[in-house]
């Protein structure tokens, strides 16, 4: 469950975060401080969750916002700072830091075979074989984007290409970069880019990539902030072969068609929900060492959750534990786990992606694979 809590922390942090920042503006002092400490105490259990320097930065992080609670004065005109260099003060966005390599490596990943192919062709084995490649006039570099609904294991697989290659793990959110400030999400952009690049070999692990390269015309501060990402996505294989780039989204038709040509984000794969196979795999991953009855029928729990993602699977065995924990608890004798404890959360758990959602899934992924599909008919 440890990732899921992350997740869920962080998606907190970032609602605290907000709550304290525009209650500091309205000059709420009593709800901003409320708000920075609860963000605070969010980003120490992260801490608690993360290891080596991660972890350092995390804590220093949340030891900040106490001492911007503290400082916090009754009315912020008087604090003699503007709103912008309050947030540059409170905000590490900026300085961008790579986290220990993950040790997470594909095996730990359910199913994907196709998935895990193609990334192993297009980021894995450059890496690992450079002067094969060379041999085959092979092209590297470029980026993959990787595309489905929620919870179907887009972050793992990123931690696991930053394990099998041995690389710094840059693991940003597009909202980290974007910035209301104009030129500022520019300049973020670049300095991650900078930083990443100081490293002997990295990727760039980009979640909700929408949100920060969406399609240009609307918005200049989105065009502009696009303009710089496409500079950045062009420059670099030729700085650093040895820096990946690897984006996800939940919503690709919303990205910029030009991030998606030739030498950028050329590589989509898409990520479904998982098979009977996978999530045989992923239930079994998340219950063993779990005592469970005899007759514990892992096929039939199996065949209940067609279109769960692995998200929810995972939410799923956890919340079955809960009426045998209590009970254990209470007893204190060893209550067994069985599939009425899983019947009874099904009852109340469906599945987190509609059906709406997986059809718009299934279209774009036609729409851009279609031709493949025609070609292979045409052969057989």
């Amino acid at each position: 469950m440890e990732e899921t809590n992350i997740n869920i922390l962080s998606e907190q942090f970032d609602l605290y975060m907000k709550k304290g920042k525009e209650a500091r503006a309205k000059g709420n002092v009593s709800l901003a401080k409320r708000n920075f400490l609860l963000a605070s105490e969010t980003m120490m259990q992260m801490a608690k969750q993360s290891q080596g320097k991660l972890k350092a930065v995390r804590m220093e992080r949340a030891r900040g916002l106490v001492k911007i609670s503290e400082n916090l004065q009754k009315a912020p005109e008087k604090t003699g700072k503007s709103d912008k260099k309050q947030d540059e003060e409170d905000d590490d966005l900026k300085k961008w830091q790579a986290a220990q390599i993950p040790n997470i490596s594909f095996d730990d990943v359910a199913g994907l075979e196709d998935v895990k192919k193609a990334i192993t062709i297009k980021m894995i084995n450059p890496t690992k074989y450079p002067e094969k490649y060379k041999m085959y006039g092979k092209k590297t570099g470029g980026g993959v984007l990787l595309y489905g609904p929620p919870g179907t294991g887009k972050t793992m697989i990123a931690k696991a290409i930053a394990n099998e290659v041995g690389a710094k793990f840059y693991a940003v959110k597009g909202s980290d970069i974007v910035s209301k400030w104009v030129g500022d999400s520019e300049k973020n952009i670049n300095s991650l880019f900078e930083e990443a690049n100081k490293q002997e070999r990295a990727i760039i692990f980009i979640d909700e990539m929408d949100s920060l390269i969406g399609k240009r015309g609307l918005d200049t501060h989105n065009d502009k902030r696009v303009n710089e990402f496409l500079q950045q996505i062009d420059g670099f294989a030729g700085r650093n072969p040895n820096l990946l780039l690897l984006g996800a989204t939940n919503r690709p038709w919303d990205i910029d068609s030009a991030a998606m040509r030739s030498g950028r984000f050329s590589q989509k794969i898409y990520l479904p929900l998982p098979d009977a196979p996978a999530r045989k795999f992923m239930i079994e991953k998340n219950m063993k060492g779990v005592p469970v009855t005899k007759n514990f029928d892992v096929d039939k729990i199996v065949t209940q959750t067609e279109k769960y993602s692995g998200a929810d699977l995972e939410e799923l065995c956890d919340r079955a534990k809960d009426e045998p924990l209590l009970k254990a608890i209470a007893t204190d004798k060893v209550v067994l786990v069985s599939n009425a404890d899983f019947d009874r959360v099904l009852d109340e758990m469906p599945p987190s992606v509609t059906e709406k959602e997986i059809a718009e899934f299934e279209k774009y992924n036609e729409e851009i694979n279609g031709y493949i599909k025609k070609r292979t008919k045409k052969q057989s």
